[in-house]
Order: structure tokens, then C-alpha cells, then sequence
């Protein structure tokens, strides 16, 4: 059993909730970003991308006579009487949901209501959390859940769980993927691994995870596909892990096993995951992922500075030309997509146009990107302190806001560079021709297979909606009708790339505006910075 720190002075007294408690489970609404793919999905038939697999998870942790609701806010609409059944509402959120969690929270306590706040964000600045909900649980609570769960019934509950050790995934139950409405998602996600082996110093993986990847069996892994696919889910899945290949050794084993179960099954389903670039130095891992049905992974690129990657740590990304690392993995049969920062101490002023001339050279179509900021607890953040550089006013890391530190280059050029790399990455010929480039890199493989869903109707429908909004009332029309007769034209007869290019074309509808959208929003930015520096006016004279 972890060990279990609470906070014991100064505590309120709660009274028993009893056995048989009902609990819903609160995951709020992300605001709109280059993850959320919100623009994309008004043209599917699901509300959303994925599901809150940790409250799920969370949720299988539960005593077996606790009755369950789920609210996922991307989803449906939280109504009063959805607190006023529970006696415990809890709630899960990263730090972007901030807000919604916040409205959560105030919602319970008026109606009376029990909370208790955990994952990422109340792990991350539990102080934060503490004047507003009743319970804060710090860390990961699957070897202490029944304990606190315990208390919880018999009315000794804690303000603050703080759980230090990094529980045994191996023991972890197979998530309530029966509370979702899954016809609402367009991915499943499933867990692996946690935490990472690197010691990038902007990321607080490690900080929450730990450095040393704590994997599940193979075994667990095939339960849970097993569950979704008696629950009805032939679509794609994500496995979440930050890292897929932290203990490369354990992903090799699990794709064995993912490659035999696809087979038996008559590959249902297609994976994609995130890992670090030094993927592309295993290529037996590589192969076998390709054969266990992966199409597509998320690399953390960051920059193309290597100057930048020294300064934060990020060694892994240097250890090969990452140009040549991205088109290795695109000929094994693993299609790129990545995430890029700008707003580190070594970045000069021409970063902008490397960033923007190296997601051109690798045809990248999903280049994610952000400003870098100091996460709470993450060795940045506790540099940007010691230097005395962090600015509170700024706590936001969504798209398009500035770093939440004063960075060494000035933030007038910082604002102007970004908002300039956005627009360029994003320039709706572009976006489509780095598409159209990625497709011909791609080299798929005979055991690649697109998930057995949608159907043709839902095709049809999607494409129908695709022409109405992109092809027939955008303002990049012209660029979607050269895109659409391409694909059309050389790969309708090649399934994973007729599924790609497809989902590609449609992406479009997300991104391209989107984009607008940042650069709009870090245009206001700008001309309050440009404002501040202003000089005062000169007195008027007698």
C-alpha cells in the first residue's frame, strides 16, 4: 500500500456519507485548441474526440456499491439535478479547464453538494484547489482509493490526500468504459505506460509520473480492447501514454501481442500514440508497431534549434537529424504529426522562419503550436523563480497565450513571430499541400487497416458535410476541390490512405480557421504590449 500523507490541521468536520453513495464524475468542457479538432468534428456525427479515461479509471476504483454517473461537458449539458442526485460530486480537469472546473465546483457547493477535485491540474497547484472544493487528491490514488473512499463513508475524510508513490499498474482494474456514450467519441483512449525517462525541463510528466515508465501487462491491454470491442467500438483508439516507448522493451512485447490479437480479430481497430523521436533509432519497434496496426504518432519535436533543446534538456532529439528521423518513420509506415514551442532563452529571432521551414521540409499537416511556459513544479519553473522572471499574471497555457515568464527575447518580436508562423503553417494552400506531401511519404504496409467504422452511410454524410461547409461556404474552397480531386483521383482504391487523406481534408475545417483565431487572439496581445510601451504624452506647455 502507497504511502498516504493527509492534511490533518485546522480541518472542517464532514459528516458520513454511508455505504451505497451515489457519485457523478465531472469532466469539464476543454476550450477550443489545436487538440480539441472542434471545427473538424462539426462535420462528424460524434460531439467530440475523446473521452476522460482517467475518471474512468477512477471510476473502476469505486466500491462496487457505489452507483456512478458520468458527465463529460463536451458531451451534455451538467443540470442542477444532476449534483442534487449525487452525494459526492468529483472532478477531474487539466490545467485548460480551469475555468470549467472552477464553475463545477461553485455549482456543487451551492447546491450543497460534497466535491472532491483530482488529476493533473489539483495535482500540479493544490492550494489552488483548496478554498474551493471540500476533498483534494494529489497524485496517483489507485493503491489508496479504498482507504480514502473508506474515510469518505464513515465521515473521517481529509481536506488534502497527498499520495507520494507511483503505484503498481499491473493492479490497475480495467476502466468503466460502460459509463461513456461512445457513440459521442470519434477515439477511444486506453493507458499503457506512465511516465517518462527524460528530463525535458518545461514538461511535468515527470513531475506527476516519475521518471522511471511503469507499464501494464499485455494481457490488461487485450481486456480492455476486448471490453470496448464487446461494447460496440470499431473506431480508432489512442493510446495516451506520453512516452509509448519509455520501456521500448515493454512496447516491443505489447505490439506482439496487439499484432496476434488484430489478426485474430480481423483488425477492428487502428492505433495512434505519442512518442519521443528517438523512436525512429528502434526500427524493430517501428516495424512492429506497423504491424500491430498503428498508422499515425504524435513525436514532441519541440524545435529545430538545437541550441533551444540543450537549454531545456530535450537530449533525445538530438541524438539524429530529426529531418532524417521523420522521414525514416514515414517510409516504415508510421505517418507524423508533431508539437512545436517557441519562447526559449536560446531562441533567436530567425527561429520563426527554422520553425516554419522545417514543418514545410518534413510535410507536417498537424503542427501544433504553442509558446513555452513554466508549468508549476517543473524545473523551469523553479529556474524562471529563482530568477525572478515568472510573471503571476499569466497562468494560462492555451493556444496563443504568451509565456507566463519574462522571456529574453522581446516580447513584441516573440508575439510577432508566432502570430507569423501560425499564419504561415496554416495558410490554407500550404496546409493542404504539406497534406498532399505527407500522403506521398507515407509508406503504408499490408497489415495497416482503417477501423471498421464508420459505415458507408456515415461516410457519405461526413463527406456531405465536408462539400456543404469546406468545399462550398470556406474561404479556402479552392484549395479543398484541388486537395479532394487528388486524393480522390490516386488513392480511393488504397483504404489507409484514402482514410488519412479523407480525415486530412476535413481537419481542414479545424485548423485553417482556428489558426485565424490564435492569431487574432495574439494580435490583441500585441497591441497591448505595443500600448505599454508607448511614451507618456509630453505635458502640455502654459
Amino acid at each position: 500500500m502507497a504511502e498516504l500523507r493527509a492534511l490533518q490541521e485546522c480541518e472542517p468536520v464532514f459528516p458520513p456519507l454511508g455505504k451505497n453513495l451515489r457519485v457523478l464524475l465531472v469532466w469539464p468542457k476543454i476550450p477550443d485548441s489545436f487538440w480539441t479538432f472542434t471545427g473538424m468534428v462539426v462535420l462528424l456525427p460524434e460531439k467530440t474526440i475523446m473521452p476522460p479515461l482517467g475518471l474512468i479509471t477512477v471510476a473502476a476504483l469505486c466500491p462496487p456499491d457505489w452507483t456512478l454517473r458520468l458527465v463529460d461537458q463536451a458531451v451534455e449539458e451538467l443540470t442542477d439535478d444532476d449534483i442534487l442526485w449525487a452525494d459526492l460530486v468529483m472532478v477531474s480537469a487539466m490545467t485548460v479547464q480551469e475555468a470549467g472546473l472552477r464553475e463545477v465546483l461553485a455549482r456543487a457547493r451551492r447546491l450543497g453538494r460534497r466535491t472532491m477535485v483530482g488529476g493533473p491540474y489539483a495535482s500540479g497547484e493544490p492550494t489552488r484547489m483548496l478554498p474551493i472544493a471540500d476533498h483534494v487528491v494529489v497524485g496517483e490514488p489507485d493503491e489508496v482509493f479504498s482507504r480514502i473512499a473508506l474515510d469518505l463513508e464513515e465521515g473521517t475524510a481529509k481536506r488534502l490526500y497527498e499520495i507520494a508513490d507511483k503505484p503498481d499498474v499491473t493492479q490497475t482494474p480495467l476502466p468503466r468504459f460502460e459509463l461513456l456514450k461512445l457513440d459521442c467519441y470519434a477515439s477511444m483512449s486506453i493507458q499503457f505506460s506512465r511516465g517518462c525517462p527524460f528530463q525535458c525541463e518545461f514538461c511535468d510528466i515527470i513531475i506527476l509520473y516519475g521518471r522511471k515508465p511503469r507499464t501494464k501487462q499485455p494481457e490488461q491491454m487485450l481486456a480492455e480492447l476486448d471490453r470496448l470491442l464487446s461494447l460496440g467500438w470499431r473506431k480508432q483508439v489512442f493510446i495516451v501514454d506520453d512516452n509509448f516507448i519509455g520501456n521500448h522493451a515493454r512496447a516491443l512485447e505489447l505490439c506482439g501481442a496487439l499484432e496476434k490479437w488484430q489478426q485474430a480479430r480481423g483488425h477492428p481497430v487502428m492505433f495512434y500514440t505519442e512518442a519521443s523521436m528517438d523512436l525512429a533509432r528502434k526500427p524493430a519497434l517501428v516495424e512492429a508497431m506497423v504491424k500491430a496496426n498503428f498508422f499515425y504518432v504524435f513525436l514532441g519535436i519541440e524545435s529545430p534549434s538545437k541550441e533551444s533543446l540543450k537549454e531545456v534538456k530535450k537530449l533525445q532529439n538530438l541524438a539524429m537529424d530529426p529531418v532524417s528521423c521523420i522521414d525514416l518513420l514515414q517510409k516504415k509506415g508510421l505517418w507524423v504529426t508533431g508539437g512545436f514551442i517557441v519562447g526559449f532563452d536560446s531562441d533567436t529571432e530567425d527561429i520563426f522562419e527554422q520553425q516554419i521551414q522545417f514543418i514545410e521540409r518534413t510535410a507536417i499537416p498537424w503542427a501544433l503550436l504553442n509558446f513555452l511556459h513554466a508549468l508549476p513544479r517543473t524545473a523551469l519553473y523553479d529556474r524562471m523563480h529563482k530568477e525572478g522572471r515568472m510573471l503571476q499574471s499569466r497562468g494560462s497555457s492555451s493556444d496563443g497565450t504568451a509565456p507566463n515568464f519574462r522571456t529574453t527575447m522581446h516580447l513584441e518580436v516573440l508575439l510577432r513571430g508566432f502570430r507569423k508562423t501560425v499564419c504561415a503553417v496554416y495558410d490554407a494552400e500550404k496546409f493542404y499541400a504539406r497534406a498532399w506531401r505527407s500522403l506521398e511519404n507515407w509508406k503504408t504496409r499490408k497489415s495497416q487497416h482503417p477501423a471498421q467504422q464508420p459505415t458507408a452511410g456515415a461516410i457519405l454524410g461526413i463527406l456531405a458535410r465536408s462539400i456543404w461547409h469546406q468545399g462550398l461556404r470556406s474561404s479556402y474552397r479552392r484549395a479543398y476541390w484541388r486537395f479532394f480531386l487528388k486524393i480522390f483521383g490516386r488513392y480511393s482504391l488504397d483504404r489507409p490512405k484514402i482514410w488519412l487523406a479523407v480525415t486530412m481534408l476535413i481537419s481542414g475545417q479545424h485548423f485553417i480557421p482556428y489558426a485565424r483565431q490564435v492569431a487574432e487572439k495574439v494580435e490583441g496581445e500585441l497591441l497591448r504590449v505595443e500600448t505599454e510601451l508607448e511614451p507618456a504624452a509630453a505635458p502640455a506647455g502654459d
